[in-house]
């Protein structure tokens, strides 16, 4: 590891131009929104335009992961769903048990050509954070008050939506509802236990009512697949675990997915077994990181076992990192050098010290100890 990469300057440059970039993208989504969907009602052009909007957003961030600390993605399936990811409308359904958990996501989004196109089912309050949140308020982002009877007419307008897309998108649902830690764990054991479900020992039990809706409401021609990621990392060396301040200072991550393909149109519509059918995926998801955690492969009886596949980074989120860098920094540093004054190294300082802290914030957000504190207790 590069001990440049832990200086907190550049960490502050870095961050510094996600902001700058991030809000200027904001600013120009905003107008072509308006004038493409309010003004002409060219939502399908606005669409189209709007996967490279976020792209720029997201690829900033996963330049981090897949450059600056050369985190590693390594894939156990099938060879023939790594070449067919991608390629069509998708649910991803994943464990959510790590504050990276989001970034590798993004990182198997890449490899396969859609991340500009991702989506996810999250809380509302994100949609008010400046450049991802407002990003994704002009995206057709699922946000969810976690109220179900105000939930459940925006998320049918919202599938809706997203089945019309002009290019494959790919929905992300994190059925445990909330991530994974020993408080919310008691509560989900005592839950199964209570109602004479499994007890699992790895996994949160799954909240199937999102689940159930959104295939019930699902053209099953529009969105073919779903994929069932089981997402494992090794957290026994602090120095490599998966969070943002690990990857910030450069240090390698590594995360590995089992994945599993299943045909939209064979999971259950009806309420009942399509709970069901997720419920049982996450008894197999149990089991395969009591696996993986134990040996450091996915080996459970009953399912097939694949080697690890490592799909390396596309250079794009590289260019676009030097493309930023140049646009927003060179600028800056010119007129500091040719114009400064004392004045200006004084602003310059307090900006430094303002970004430090926004920074702090940011990584606070993906902390799991910040988490919401949506199920620890059964209301």
């Amino acid at each position: 590891m590069a001990w440049w990469k832990e200086h907190p300057i550049l960490h502050v440059t870095m961050f510094l131009s996600f902001l700058v970039s991030g809000l200027l993208v904001n600013l120009v989504q905003a107008v072509f929104y308006i004038i493409l969907v309010k003004l002409f009602n060219l939502s399908h052009i606005f669409r189209t335009i709007n996967f490279y909007f976020i792209y720029f957003i997201y690829g900033q961030l996963l330049f981090l992961a897949d450059w600056w600390s050369g985190s590693k993605l390594v894939f156990h399936t099938a060879p023939e769903v790594v070449k067919e990811m991608g390629q069509d409308h998708a649910i991803i359904l994943m464990n959510h048990h790590y504050e990276l958990d989001w970034l590798y996501g993004w990182m198997v989004g890449d490899r396969c050509g859609v991340l500009g196109n991702c989506r996810v089912f999250v809380k509302k309050m994100l949609k008010y954070v400046p450049i991802i949140g407002w990003a994704w308020s002009f995206s057709d982002t699922v946000f969810l008050a976690r109220n179900w009877d105000k939930d459940k007419e925006h998320l049918s307008s919202s599938l809706t939506d997203l089945m019309e897309y002009p290019s494959p998108v790919w929905v992300l649902l994190f059925p445990e509802g909330t991530r994974f830690n020993q408080e919310k764990y008691q509560a989900s054991k005592q839950f199964a236990e209570q109602r004479g479900l499994p007890v699992l020992q790895h996994c949160l039990f799954p909240r199937t009512k999102g689940f159930t809706f959104t295939r019930s409401h699902l053209d099953t021609d529009k969105v073919p697949w779903v994929y069932d990621v089981t997402l494992g990392c090794d957290m026994s060396n602090p120095d490599t675990a998966p969070t943002m301040t690990n990857v910030l200072l450069g240090r390698p991550t590594e995360a590995h997915m089992y994945i599993r393909k299943y045909k939209l149109k064979d999971i259950p519509s009806e309420e009942v077994a399509a709970s069901q059918w997720l419920q049982d995926r996450f008894v197999e998801k149990d089991k395969l990181l009591d696996s993986f955690h134990s040996t450091g492969q996915f080996n459970c009886p009953g399912l097939p076992s694949y080697p690890g596949t490592e799909l390396p980074a596309r250079p794009y989120t590289l260019i676009l990192m030097i493309f930023v860098q140049c646009f927003v920094m060179g600028p800056i540093l010119t007129y500091c050098l040719l114009c400064g004054t004392w004045v200006t190294l004084l602003s310059l300082s307090a900006v430094v010290g303002l970004l430090m802290v926004g920074m702090k914030y940011f990584i606070n957000i993906t902390k799991i100890s910040n988490s919401s504190d949506y199920g620890n207790k059964d209301k």
